[in-house]
Order: structure tokens, then C-alpha cells, then sequence
């Protein structure tokens, strides 16, 4: 094969667990680094390493591959830094949490999982069974939020609601970043989180998937004593 000739030029290649491997690292830079979501990730990366036009059925790899790269990069070049971002995140979703106490949240997302950069968005889901109840009480509080609709798939939210708060740091510096609330029928608590994370050196919490506040107490403190 010639130096420029993409790797996956062949229509008829299926699989390439070496390229795999590479577009899930590519894809985790791209995440950490620039924010972008998982699937364009995915796509540039696979871009970058295959060229264009590439066949990458059976390529690409799935978004646990990706989060575990992600997790490696943050390890390696994220620092004190990422640490102080992440503590920060998961204090005001603490504080977030006891104020919405009547909706049961739950934290979930990357600020739980330990892959959340100063790109991504903290996301809470919510149980209710009107979700007017919900937005009457953000406007109660003076928040300003938008709403779209939730997933059309079984089992997603049956609404979401967005907005902007400042997170505050340990030494006084604030970080503005977006909240998500994705809201849930009072019975879907009782499912089971769709996603928890394989990672045998994740806090148990971390790993849950979906967190509650006394869950997140726990992780707050194991991870403020980790940083002193």
C-alpha cells in the first residue's frame, strides 16, 4: 500500500481492529480537547485516519470504547486541572440536586462517569408525572430555561429543559457551563440505568450510571480528599 493511500480504501473491508482502536483515540482527543460529541467525533477521527470517502462499516468503534479513551486522555494530560473541574461540576450538581429534591434527581452524564471536560453539559434526570410542575418551579426560582422534546425511543425522556449556571471553584473561579434536565414518568425511576460504566478503577458511583444525592455525597468526598 503507497504512504497516501487511505487504510480503508477497499469497499468490501469490514472490520480493522488496529483502525478501531486509532479512530477511538482520535475521537477521544477530539472530545476532551474540542467538545465535540461522541458520533461527529467518531466521524472525523475515522476521516483523519482512514481519508475520505472510507468504508468504516464495522470500523467505528462503540461510544464505551470511546469513553474509555477519553477517560485514558484525561488521565494523561488532564491534571490537577481536569480534577478541580470535575470536584467543582459535581459540587453544584450536589447543590443543584437538594434544591430539586422534590423530583428525585439523579445525576448522570460525564460529570458522573469522570469524563466531563469544561465543554460538556451537566445532565440531571428528573421524576415527575406533569412536567409543568417542573418548569413552574424553575420560574419560581427566577431560571431561565428552554425545553424541547424528549426521545421518541422507549424508555428516553419525555421532555428536556436547558440552562446556563456558573460553577463556582474551590480558589473562587467560576466556570459557566449548561445543565440538562432530562425528564422522566415517576415510575421510570424504578429502571434501571441504561448505562454503567465496566471500569474496575471507577469509584462504585462513578460506574453506577445514575446517582442520587446521598450517592453523590459519597463521591464528593472521596474525590475531595483524593485532590488534597
Amino acid at each position: 500500500m503507497s504512504p497516501g493511500m487511505p487504510r480503508n480504501s477497499s469497499s468490501s473491508r469490514s472490520t480493522d481492529p488496529q483502525a478501531t482502536v486509532e479512530i477511538a483515540v482520535g475521537a477521544a482527543r477530539l472530545i476532551a480537547d474540542e467538545g465535540m460529541d461522541y458520533a461527529s467525533a467518531k466521524r472525523r477521527a475515522a476521516r483523519e485516519i482512514l481519508g475520505d470517502g472510507a468504508n468504516t462499516r464495522g470500523v467505528l468503534p462503540d461510544n464505551e470504547q470511546v469513553e474509555e479513551e477519553v477517560r485514558r486522555h484525561l488521565r494523561l494530560f488532564g491534571g490537577d486541572e481536569h480534577k478541580a473541574l470535575l470536584l467543582a461540576l459535581r459540587r453544584h450538581a450536589l447543590l443543584l440536586m437538594q434544591r430539586l429534591h422534590r423530583f428525585e434527581p439523579r445525576l448522570v452524564g460525564a460529570v458522573l462517569n469522570g469524563t466531563a471536560t469544561a465543554f460538556s453539559d451537566l445532565q440531571l434526570h428528573l421524576y415527575c408525572d406533569d412536567v409543568k410542575d417542573v418548569e413552574i418551579y424553575l420560574l419560581n426560582e427566577g431560571i431561565s430555561f428552554d425545553v424541547d422534546e424528549g426521545d421518541p425511543e422507549p424508555g428516553g425522556p419525555v421532555e428536556r429543559i436547558h440552562f446556563v449556571t456558573d460553577v463556582r471553584f474551590a480558589d473562587g473561579a467560576r466556570h459557566r457551563t449548561g445543565v440538562v434536565l432530562g425528564l422522566f414518568a415517576s415510575i421510570a425511576i424504578r429502571v434501571a440505568p441504561r448505562r454503567r460504566s465496566a471500569d474496575t478503577g471507577l469509584h462504585p458511583v462513578e460506574s453506577s450510571g445514575r446517582a442520587t444525592v446521598e450517592q453523590l455525597e459519597a463521591l464528593v468526598s472521596a474525590s475531595a480528599e483524593q485532590a488534597q
